[in-house]
């Protein structure tokens, strides 16, 4: 009787955590389906100058967080890095802080390569933009 009840507890759990779930991943791909409207030409191309500055403003946001990690390991007291879990704090948030760097060192790369799609863009004549072909 107690494991029934134990194991209805858990299904009943489970269902909470699914049921919480899908609302925000739900968000998210509405998200992404409005990043990639936006990033998409009345004609079907692909803009990408809108894909520079999205990758740029994500390179800030973690330049950002970078920051902020930074400073709240900045701010805490040496005492609270003495023991086990001190040191696993400190070389987790050393760890975010690495990781945030190589993420926006790759958004940045993103950011270049679209800014000189871009103005590549820019140039090409207009015949080939409209679909239009020489005879």
């Amino acid at each position: 009787m107690k494991t029934g009840k134990s194991a209805l507890i858990k299904v009943m759990a489970l269902f909470a955590l699914v049921a919480l779930a899908l609302p925000i991943s739900g968000f998210a791909a509405e998200y992404d389906t409005q990043f990639k409207s936006d990033a998409l030409n009345s004609d079907g191309t692909v803009n990408h100058g809108v894909l520079a500055t999205y990758y740029e403003q994500h390179a800030d946001d973690l330049h950002a967080k970078i920051e902020e990690q930074v400073e709240a390991l900045s701010h805490k007291p040496r005492t609270s890095f003495l023991g086990r879990n001190g040191q696993n704090i400190k070389k987790h948030v050393e760890y975010k802080i690495h990781e945030f760097e190589k993420e926006a060192e790759d958004s940045m790369k993103k950011a270049a390569y679209h800014k000189k799609i871009a103005e590549e863009q820019s140039f090409r004549p207009t015949f080939a933009a409209s679909g239009k072909t020489k005879s």
